[in-house]
């Protein structure tokens, strides 16, 4: 029944338009149309996995959007049977699987990964069965589930590149913890990684001895408490989170050797210290809305309370089953909580009837021609060269190559509209979504003020990325007879690539 609701209540998000939903929806639909016609895809791809299978499910509906759509919640609903059968395993109890099942399939922030993240959901879905097999393996010996763990891990692998950071990681924290074998060794271990993990993310966010690589540096960041009410993702997991790590450290820590399940103590160890190191780790950049490496894990909070909660239950029914009482009580507040989270912006109803007056609006109007590249935000760079059929990016080229450079611009006040420009079609406030020649947008900028300029930022981020780019290499100020130079970008793929 839970799972049948969960299919049902995703349904009727994903399909209240007939549009891929969130920014990277075009993305997959183009990576599976080049599948299937060319047997490549569109963007080069290392995880691939997922693109095969949901252009298998293409080849049955006759419906990139539809397959993609029937994918991720065929995805989430994985996911929700593999935690039941991992958190039944740990805890012997299948009350606590479906407790977990439940904030999985719950829990708002899972909108985000069906409407935003379908190749991380896939990817984790994968993991999540990959260490169900190994901990049957572990207690069988038998090589079927040893057999069945390693494939199932090496899909997860293929399947999304945020994997090669989450396995080999659980990976140490997975032998470390299956090797405590005392109370006194399990608290002074996880103690010292513990007191480790924090100081070194805080040298590396403090040193200045040496300059750290544009990856790392955007990753730490000076103390700043990770959780906060202007959190604009996962507000409730977020302090649910702050509540439940350290009383599962204590409980599992206190009665270390009288849980006599290995697999229990191991589970509950890892992302416990994951939640510690990384999660809530005060030097690492939590700022979800750069979907940097840190930013990407945080949305999967819920996994970790989804685990988390039930074990802590299951300890304080052994220890105090008033506690067991008041908590239990605490996440069905949480769950609540969550359900009644703001939507993520790529279901919204706003932005999916955006999305479908572009598709019937750009068509119809002056085609700016097959050897043009138009710079759009992030998500509409997708649609465009979906729907024309020509080569559109987030950031400006390194070289144009004899191609007519133009810009997606949305938010254009009407009056601030020019005839050089091509109106695609009326937005809110009566603002405009238009193409324009670069060298026209050059002309333009210069002629806007300082209000309407941040308010144009504010609506494209890839405009603004680009003027930021240009101020930093060059003094000159801006004006009308002004020759941008072309700043030497590459193109960024999706966030979820």
């Amino acid at each position: 029944m839970l799972l049948i609701f969960v299919a049902i209540r995703d349904a009727s998000y994903l399909f209240s338009y007939p549009v891929a939903v969130g920014a990277d929806g075009y993305y997959y639909v183009l990576q599976i149309n080049e599948l299937l016609k060319n047997h490549h895809l569109y963007y080069p791809s290392n995880t691939p996995i997922v693109f095969w299978i949901l252009a298998g499910l293409t080849f049955v509906t006759k419906n990139a959007v539809v397959a993609i759509k029937l994918g991720s919640i065929a995805f989430n609903l994985c996911l929700c049977s593999a935690f039941f059968v991992l958190v039944s395993a740990i805890t012997r109890r299948r009350w606590f699987g479906v407790l977990g099942a439940c904030i999985i399939g719950l829990s708002g922030m899972h909108l985000y990964m069906i409407a935003e993240f379908v190749k991380n959901l896939a990817g984790i879905t994968f993991f999540v069965w990959g260490a169900w097999c190994a901990i049957r393996a572990f207690e069988s010996y038998r090589a079927r589930w040893f057999a069945a763990s390693i494939f199932l891990l090496a899909c997860a692998a293929l399947s999304h590149a945020s994997i090669w950071i989450i396995a080999p990681l659980m990976s140490v924290f997975v032998l470390i913890s299956r090797y405590l074998k005392s109370e006194k060794r399990a608290m002074l271990v996880t103690a010292l990684m513990v007191c480790l993990g924090l100081v070194g993310s805080a040298l590396l966010a403090y040193q200045e001895v040496f300059p750290l690589p544009a990856w790392l540096a955007t990753e730490v960041t000076h103390l700043r408490f990770p959780i906060t009410p202007g959190n604009p993702v996962g507000k409730a997991e977020a302090f649910m989170l702050l509540l439940t790590v350290p009383l599962a450290v204590f409980l599992t820590l206190r009665h270390w050797n009288e849980v006599h399940n290995q697999s229990f103590r191991v589970v509950v160890l890892t992302v416990s210290l994951w939640t510690l190191l990384i999660t809530l780790n005060p030097f690492l950049n939590h700022d979800v809305m750069q979907l940097g490496i840190v930013g990407r894990l945080d949305h999967l909070m819920y996994l970790q309370i989804a685990i988390l909660v039930p074990a802590v239950i299951y300890l304080a029914l052994g220890a105090n089953k008033k506690v067991a009482v008041i908590y239990s009580v605490l996440t069905i507040f949480f769950v609540i909580a969550s359900m009644a989270a703001p939507l993520p912006k790529g279901i919204r109803s706003s932005y999916l009837a955006e999305r479908q007056q572009i598709i019937e609006a750009l068509p119809r109007q002056q085609q700016p021609g097959p050897d043009a590249l138009v710079v759009a935000q992030h998500g509409d760079e997708f649609l465009v060269a979906w729907l024309l059929g020509i080569t559109a990016q987030q950031t400006f080229p390194a070289s144009s190559a004899g191609k007519s450079i133009y810009w997606m611009v949305h938010q254009v006040k009407p009056n601030t509209v020019t005839t050089y420009m091509v109106v695609v079609m009326e937005e809110e406030n009566g603002s405009a979504l238009v193409l324009m020649k670069h060298d026209d947008m050059a002309q333009w900028i210069t002629m806007l003020n300082e209000r309407e300029r941040n308010q144009l930022w504010e609506a494209n981020p890839h405009l603004k990325k680009y003027i930021d780019d240009q101020s930093k290499s060059h003094t000159t100020t801006l004006s009308p007879s002004h020759r941008w130079s072309v700043s030497h970008r590459v193109q960024h793929l999706p966030a979820d690539g």
